[in-house]
């Protein structure tokens, strides 16, 4: 291992050490820390500078080495979001401002570069812990678990459930997403269903399409998939124009249509309602996430409960702060039905 990254590795071991000692307790010299991990002047020197820039520690001649760090102050919690503008990100930063509230941390919200590889930067941040909301992960790369593990700062993925050893996260349950639609159609009498792909193919939405489908086979439903076949930044508008187009040529005998997000949903509710398509009494919509944007309010949707989700993770935040033991690290919160008025009950289950 290169000298840079012994002293990373060793910045990482002193920085968690320093988060466990009292304020103006007295930190070891340089020639201890030599002895005690083995490691040359040089390496260590570089390791306590950094620490020394972070106002973590200070020396004094002829005194020694004091840590600075009140433990009674408020925990800095960072929280960060890649750059695009989205309702569902505001809606997360809002939730979780409200929810550390009631614990000794103080939020700062910080706005990244999306085509960034935002795991190889965590070190470059300052901060007692890390939410890292909505990052652009698929599937992570040994690198990536290995940068999320080793941070110096406590990571905690908020909207990825990355279930693997020593990875922190709070997610909605995409399993239970795509049940609990199929479900709520079911019960209204729906058994010829489409579903409206209008989100990048990524991990969490084929997890959502998997339970859907799963869930349909198993209630004797037909589905049709329209599939606007989206990669990251492209826009689902023209393909759902198409779709309801299609749909009003006949094309497709669904009567009630999943999208798999609020905004796929609001804007195929109005190009079918331009085309002549009356929602519910003629074609079912149910949309998903429960966003705060303009026409929510009339959309039944699959709830992801954004309040909950923040609760969790101002909770675990405050849990690992204060080294607690016995609490959960990884958490899929389940979603809930809003139901409003775009999803008909059909008098008679209709059978293909």
């Amino acid at each position: 291992m290169e000298s840079e990254n012994k002293s990373d590795w060793l910045y990482r071991q002193l920085h968690q050490r320093v988060m466990r000692m009292r304020d103006q307790e007295a930190f070891p010299t340089v020639r201890q820390l030599m002895a005690e991990y083995g490691l040359s002047l040089v390496t260590v020197t570089a390791a306590v500078r950094r620490l020394k820039e972070k106002g973590l520690v200070e020396s004094f001649v002829g005194r020694g080495s004091f840590v600075r760090r009140e433990r009674q102050a408020c925990f800095h919690v960072l929280m960060l979001q890649p750059n695009w503008e989205s309702a569902y990100l505001d809606r997360n930063r809002d939730m979780l401002i409200e929810a550390v509230r009631q614990f000794p941390m103080e939020l700062e919200v910080c706005r990244y570069d999306y085509r960034v590889d935002i795991f190889a930067h965590l070190n470059e941040y300052s901060a007692d812990l890390i939410v890292l909301d909505a990052a652009s992960i698929d599937r992570l790369r040994p690198e990536q678990v290995m940068m999320l593990t080793q941070s110096v700062a406590p990571v905690i993925l908020c909207s990825n459930a990355v279930p693997l050893e020593g990875i922190r996260y709070v997610c909605g349950d995409n399993n239970a997403v795509g049940m609990l639609a199929v479900r709520h159609l079911t019960e209204n009498g729906h058994d010829r269903l489409g579903f409206l792909y209008c989100e990048p193919h990524v991990l969490t939405s084929e997890t959502v399409v998997g339970s859907f489908n799963f869930a349909a086979s198993a209630s004797g439903c037909k589905v049709t998939l329209l599939d606007c076949g989206m990669r990251s930044g492209d826009r689902p508008e023209a393909k759902i124009r198409e779709f309801a187009r299609r749909f009003a040529d006949g094309e497709f005998d669904f009567t009630a249509m999943f999208a798999i997000s609020d905004y796929g949903a609001l804007v195929a509710l109005r190009e079918f309602e331009v085309l002549g398509i009356e929602v519910p009494e003629t074609l079912s919509i149910l949309g998903c996430g429960n966003v705060k944007v303009p026409g929510i309010e009339r959309l039944t949707t699959v709830d992801t409960p954004r309040s909950q989700i923040a609760q969790e993770v101002a909770t675990m935040a405050y849990h690992i702060l204060g080294h607690h033991e016995g609490f959960r690290t990884q958490v899929n919160v389940p979603p809930v039905m809003a139901v409003r008025k775009t999803v008909r009950q059909l008098p008679v289950r209709q059978v293909v």
